[in-house]
């Protein structure tokens, strides 16, 4: 349950918010500005 776990947790996440911005994105929900700013974050650019 150490750090294995962690990481299955957060690679889960990430691969549902890309798939989540994807989505929004084809349905045109999703301005090309926000998706970048989500992906920026998730690559840990931008520190909140």
């Amino acid at each position: 349950m150490g750090k294995a776990s962690n990481d299955r947790h957060l690679a889960l996440f990430a691969f549902t918010v890309y798939g989540l911005i994807v989505f929004l994105k084809a349905l045109g929900y999703v301005s090309v500005e926000l998706a970048n700013f989500l992906f920026q974050i998730e690559k840990g650019l931008i520190l909140l």
